[in-house]
């Protein structure tokens, strides 16, 4: 027992370690060890967590620890409100706001904050959030990183990554290897010509830039070829996954990282595999039952088996993912997740015909009924803004005229939708304009509601 505690205190300390097990437990690890490996390593980050901050010893007064499933969750309200007491680096809500608004003001992202890496997101409703990262967690999430990304062979990686924020956590250039930040912020002219000055063997970026990158090597505006593709940030439509690989001939990879953790990453045949040796994911229905296998969740429960500096300890998330019932064909017995189709305060919500009651819609039959009801078109954009109103925004492929579409295809697709499900059928309006992106991330959302709903109103 002292030797195995032992070696869990210092499985992140050697970045070589980290890495070589990342290799070997993807490959090796059986459920039953995935399954006592997670475990063992909970109860370390609970304990730690306990003893380092005031927070989590009130939170988990009264409750058996060693009932790790049935510890409290927490959600980001919750953290930021005590952010103070939550952390275990010893530093205040004040200290850690003031420096992320410095940082957003100056957009100097090489600046720590005592040694210590701070970053904000803002999320789509414009709830800030905090990551807090040591040195210590950038070095093995690096070794992570490396371990399990499908990498070019034979190659020194040469990664372009594009953003409209960086950290220093982002930085590498040793030995031979170097990744590159590239704002988002720029102008693409701009970020074309630092590609082709830098030649990235990975491109990395949200799949909306992605996508304009593609259209200028399509159209042979721009110069690159990289071997690797990886998407993040923004959710990778299997439309715009498939697009990509056509243009650049590749399999498009997909990083699942949000600040609560490195959730998934794809493997060598394209799968998207949860890092379960990272992180603890936890998969619920509205009612609390376990979401079964093959099923798109509506609540997501993750706890980073790692991070100290910030615990992530059955951290509440509200994106609704789906986890195959298939294993990869690479061997992996790590799950996989088959979609993640969003957001769970996206969901389209409408009244039953004859109930009224309410009844939600998942926002991949949305899509589907775009992308089914034309091939001409070149991007999409769908609101929900009232139960009965729907607006659907369109661009269209290069070669096709407004006059020459047909706009009530697409306006039944989304209707039929709605009668599937025994809803009251919407008033759907059709406008041929960009999508926008959210005010308060920044991100595209190709689906979304716009209006707050409680499933519980009569």
């Amino acid at each position: 027992m002292f030797f195995r505690n032992l070696f869990i205190k210092l499985e992140t300390k050697s970045f070589l370690v980290f890495y070589l097990l990342c290799k070997y437990r993807f490959k090796y690890f059986s459920k039953k060890d995935i399954e006592i490996y997670q475990k063992r390593r909970m109860r370390h980050v609970v304990e730690y967590a306990k003893s380092h901050a005031r927070f989590f010893e009130k939170h988990y007064k009264g409750y058996d620890s060693n009932d790790l499933l049935s510890l409290p969750t927490i959600n980001k309200k919750i953290m930021m409100a005590n952010l103070t007491d939550y952390n275990t680096v010893g530093l205040t809500n004040d200290k850690i706001l003031d420096f992320c608004l410095e940082i957003e003001k100056t957009r100097d992202f090489s600046k720590r904050l005592s040694g210590i890496n701070i970053g904000m997101s803002s999320g789509t409703s414009g709830n800030k959030g905090v990551e807090i990262v040591t040195k210590e967690e950038e070095g093995y999430m690096k070794a992570a990183l490396l371990a399990r990304f499908d990498f070019p062979k034979k190659e020194k990686i040469n990664l372009a990554f594009i953003l409209r924020v960086s950290t220093p956590a982002f930085s590498l250039n040793k030995f031979g290897h170097k990744l590159t930040y590239i704002s988002q912020r720029d102008s693409l002219d701009e970020i074309k010509k630092q590609l082709e000055i830098i030649q990235p063997n990975v491109l990395s970026g949200p799949p909306s830039m992605l996508k304009i990158l593609a259209k200028e090597v399509e159209s042979n505006r721009l110069n690159i070829r990289p071997k690797r593709i990886a998407s993040y940030a923004e959710i990778l439509y299997p439309d715009t996954k498939n697009y990509l690989s056509e243009v650049f001939g590749c399999i498009v990879h997909e990083i699942y990282k949000s600040t609560e953790g490195p959730i998934a990453t794809t493997c060598k045949y394209g799968s998207l595999h949860i890092n379960e040796d990272l992180v603890l994911v936890e998969t619920f229905n509205s009612d609390g039952s376990i979401t079964p296998i093959g099923q798109p969740c509506q609540k997501l429960i993750i706890t980073d088996l790692h991070k100290k500096a910030q615990p992530i300890i059955r951290y509440e998330m509200n994106d609704i993912i789906t986890i195959s019932s298939h294993k990869c064909k690479c061997g992996s017995s790590f799950r996989v997740i088959d979609n993640i189709q969003g957001r769970a305060d996206d969901l389209f919500w409408a009244r039953n015909t004859k109930t009224n009651e309410w009844r939600y819609i998942f926002p991949d039959y949305i899509r589907r009924a775009i992308i089914t009801s034309s091939d001409d078109i070149d991007e999409y954009q769908v609101v929900q803004n009232a139960p009965e109103k729907v607006l659907v925004r369109l661009q269209l492929k290069d070669n096709i005229q407004h006059n020459d579409f047909n706009e009530q295809k697409v306006i039944k697709k989304i209707k039929d939708v709605f009668s599937y499900h025994k809803c009251i059928e919407p008033e759907v309006s059709l406008v041929f304009e960009p999508s926008q992106v959210n005010e308060n991330s920044k991100k595209l959302i190709r689906i979304y509601r716009n209006f707050k709903h409680d499933s519980n109103e009569k």
